[in-house]
């Protein structure tokens, strides 16, 4: 069930006239503020990812704690941990902060667009993954969100990522089961 509601409809519950706004008829300019919601608990509709595929990569996952320090720059490091540690195939999550970033949204078939941030800010969701390119090396593939002071977000692919106070990222090494599964 869709329950449709204006900007007034909302200030009037609000204020606590929800029983005097019962049958109200919208007008075209309420009409054209209209807000969608959907209904919480909504049933998920099963059999809709037709080309989904699952391989079970077993339970020989190694995991890490990687902690970076004030202006460590993320990418790189990670970038060395893979090679040090011969990371096959990982994920990774995070928390901490950026003093500054280049990140870049996708525009298919132009490449990325800049994105960069030159101040602190909260790195609030961090993830990605680690796999081999077509010669083994170790490729990082990560994307961030950022929260700024003023609660605004900036968000995209990770280029480079200086730490601001810490920076802690957990990874997942699913190991050679993993790459042997993705061949």
């Amino acid at each position: 069930m869709i329950v449709r509601t204006t900007r007034r409809t909302l200030s009037m519950l609000l204020a606590g006239g929800a029983l005097a706004f019962i049958g109200h008829p919208l007008n075209a300019q309420e009409k054209s503020t209209q807000i969608e919601y959907v209904e919480r608990g909504r049933p998920v509709t099963p059999g809709q990812a037709p080309g989904m595929k699952v391989k079970d990569l077993g339970s020989t996952a190694r995991m890490f704690q990687v902690t970076f320090t004030k202006g460590d720059e993320v990418m790189s490091g990670l970038t060395d941990f893979a090679e040090k540690n011969n990371i096959k195939a990982a994920h990774f999550t995070a928390v901490g902060a950026f003093s500054s970033a280049l990140l870049g949204w996708g525009d298919p078939g132009k490449g990325f667009r800049k994105i960069t941030l030159d101040q602190e800010a909260e790195v609030v969701s961090f993830s990605g993954g680690i796999a081999p390119d077509k010669n083994g090396k170790p490729v990082v593939h990560a994307h961030v969100v950022v929260a700024l002071p003023d609660g605004s977000a900036k968000a995209g692919h990770v280029f480079e990522g200086h730490v601001g106070i810490t920076m802690e990222v957990f990874i997942i090494d699913a190991g050679d089961a993993a790459a042997k599964a993705g061949q």
